[in-house]
């Protein structure tokens, strides 16, 4: 493929977002009009689910689009090994001009490895918010540092280009201006102000997305997607990474490109997907190693069966801690075939649950559906044998380090 006939490809991705927080998924505020005016011109997969719900884990079984334990980056922290080949790669040797802004510490190059591939990597998070030094860019930050990339780039190639805001990861930040549901946080109960920080979150982060794709090139193909989710107090927990319910695994995940129809699709997809995706969207031959589905070409089987774990957490500062760390068991799995859910803790009862009936996950029914959990145990116990863990590449944390996983809830 010439690069005069390559189009623009943007991974545009937003960090801790619940996909029932957006108008297209459903939403009843309005938090997020522009991401919904994209909805409108994409497809959009309503059943998308992440592997794992922390930031460099997700990220990257997006790029490798291999399970986190195959590449060893289980835990925020764990840096993924050389060895591993990245999406990201495969656009620089077809010529493309790569360039990514970051704004989450655990995205850094020097932690994650992500930049492999990337002819520019802005990850310089210097940034206070709230009169503390926390590790994340602001939405207005990322764009206007995308608008420049977006201008300085060499206008004789087409780019590939990884744009991720964080904000509605927490701490989470009323702005003032962004109140799509018009609520006083004075008038209300403590877990109801959490949801209405939130969704100012989501709205402030919508609003600098506009500014962003209103300067595209109208040619550019466009991939949207979360990393993961957020409980916000539901089964009595807030946060990501420790639980596999859906809150924290529902992503939104759309594509805007003339190579597909708009619409909506409720087949079941995986984040996974989106590395061999981002390659069809440029026109790009497949990768023999991916296991996700390149969605512009073909549609997932209604029975595909989905796998979900997390070991909880980051690497704490402790010498031999990752390979200590990359040997011990998830904390909790999961599998999702024919809307079925089963997770499946280390320690405690199983669970089992109807999606459909049941979104919420408040009925187990494992004590009157026996056959069909051990079912799901059994596609479970099987997946678990035949993708063996891989080894993440040793990184040591400093103290900023530290403190940025700390307050980023990521170290208690």
């Amino acid at each position: 493929m010439s690069a005069v006939a390559q189009p623009n490809v943007l991974l545009l991705s937003v960090d801790t977002l619940r996909a029932d927080f957006l108008g297209c998924y459903g939403c009843e505020w309005n938090t997020s009009p522009h991401i919904d005016a994209l909805a409108k011109q994409a497809l959009l997969f309503e059943n998308a689910c992440c592997e794992m719900p922390l930031t460099a884990p997700s990220f990257t079984a997006m790029l490798s689009s291999r399970y986190p334990r195959m590449t060893g980056v289980i835990r925020n922290g764990m840096r993924v090994d050389d060895k591993v080949p990245l999406i990201t790669e495969t656009f620089k040797k077809a010529g493309y001009y790569t360039f990514a802004v970051q704004s989450n510490w655990t995205l850094r190059a020097r932690l994650s490895g992500l930049n492999r591939g990337f002819d520019f990597y802005e990850d310089r998070l210097e940034q206070r918010r709230w009169g503390i030094f926390n590790g994340e860019r602001e939405a207005e930050e990322v764009t206007r540092i995308a608008l420049e990339a977006l201008e300085n780039r060499p206008k004789d190639k087409a780019f590939f280009a990884w744009i991720h805001y964080s904000d509605p990861h927490a701490p989470y930040h009323f702005h003032s201006t962004f109140n799509p549901g018009e609520r006083r946080l004075r008038q209300v109960d403590r877990k109801t102000q959490t949801r209405i920080k939130y969704a100012s979150e989501v709205a402030y982060t919508d609003h600098h997305i506009g500014v962003l794709l209103a300067a595209l090139p109208k040619d550019t193909r466009i991939l949207f997607v979360a990393d993961h989710g957020e409980n916000l107090h539901e089964h009595g927990y807030l946060g990501h990474g420790r639980h596999l319910y859906q809150e924290g695994l529902h992503v939104p995940f759309m594509i805007c490109s003339e190579q597909v129809q708009p619409g909506r699709c409720s087949l079941a997809v995986t984040t996974m997907d989106v590395g061999p995706t981002l390659l069809g969207l440029a026109g790009l031959h497949p990768l023999d190693y991916a296991l996700g589905m390149n969605l512009i070409e073909a549609q997932p089987p209604a029975d595909r069966p989905r796998f979900m774990e997390t070991y909880g957490g980051a690497v704490p500062k402790l010498p031999g801690a990752k390979k200590i760390l990359s040997q011990t068991s998830a904390i909790f799995q999961a599998v999702i075939r024919d809307n079925w859910k089963l997770i499946h803790p280390q320690q405690g009862p199983m669970l089992l649950y109807f999606l459909p009936d049941d979104p919420q996950e408040r009925s187990n029914l494992y004590a009157k559906k026996r056959d069909v959990a051990s079912e799901l145990k059994e596609l479970l116990e099987r997946w678990d044998t035949h993708h063996p863990k891989g080894n993440a590449t040793e990184v040591e944390f400093n103290t900023e380090d530290v403190e940025m996983m700390r307050s980023l809830g990521y170290l208690n």
